[in-house]
């Protein structure tokens, strides 16, 4: 018997205490997050299979129906991971997919700064769950692996139209996806918490470089044009601001 299978039968409500039958509040949430984060640590440490509830709540120094209270088992942790870190996120993608008023450079742009800003706010999940994808079992697979296509299909798209209206230059649509999706990842084996920048700074930052490279050279003088414009103008405003202050 795998480790960890007897123990992952939930408890009853009779076994919860007065104070694991709390209502839905704040510390709930927090409860969850911890749970989850801890759990994939430890997923990723022993392996799925091996990891067992009662495991997870001596890391944490709860008792099991703590954790029963939350999750009915291990499988229903790692399909929460999975919601949050690929279900989601191509959720969100389908929003932005769907706003007519943005053009495919500006819909490019949110999806790369919200990805970006998502990964290095949400802890060290992202990775984890990456690096569990061979364990992950084929009743959760389906819905991992949807979800990891529909990001990308999001990208291939998005250039495509890119390139169809004029604003990108003729790219091979999904090589130049897979190198789009691999920049923002790799932000999370280099970004330090302590660091000078903030996690929006960055995500503009990339966005910046991954669009640059896809621009016609018509877009840049375009962009460049509108940057000498802004500056002229601050110009005049800070002239004008002089003028009074004499």
């Amino acid at each position: 018997m795998v480790n960890g299978e007897l123990e992952d039968h939930a408890l009853s409500e009779g076994e919860l205490s007065n104070e694991e039958r709390r209502p839905d509040t704040l510390r709930n949430a927090l409860m969850r997050d911890q749970i989850l984060d801890t759990a994939a640590h430890m997923f990723d440490e022993i392996g799925y299979e091996k990891c067992g509830i009662a495991s997870i709540a001596k890391e944490l120094n709860i008792g099991r129906s703590t954790i029963y209270y939350y999750f009915k088992g291990k499988d229903e942790i790692l399909a929460d991971l999975i919601e949050k870190e690929a279900l989601e996120p191509s959720l969100r993608l389908e929003q932005i997919a769907t706003d007519k008023d943005q053009t495919p450079s500006s819909r490019l742009r949110s999806v790369i700064t919200d990805g970006v800003v998502r990964r290095l706010t949400s802890g060290d999940r992202f990775e984890l769950l990456a690096r569990l994808e061979t364990q992950i079992p084929k009743r959760l697979l389906v819905n991992y692996n949807i979800s990891r296509r529909a990001i990308f299909d999001f990208h291939v798209r998005c250039i495509k139209e890119g390139i169809a209206c004029g604003e990108f230059r003729d790219v091979d649509c999904k090589v130049t996806a897979f190198a789009i999706i691999g920049m923002v990842n790799w932000t999370l084996r280099w970004y330090q918490s302590s660091g000078r920048l903030e996690p929006q700074e960055i995500a503009e930052i990339i966005a910046d470089y991954a669009l640059a490279g896809l621009y016609t050279s018509a877009r840049v003088q375009q962009n460049q044009t509108k940057a000498r414009d802004y500056v002229d103008n601050m110009r005049k405003d800070l002239d004008a601001m002089a003028l009074l202050l004499r």
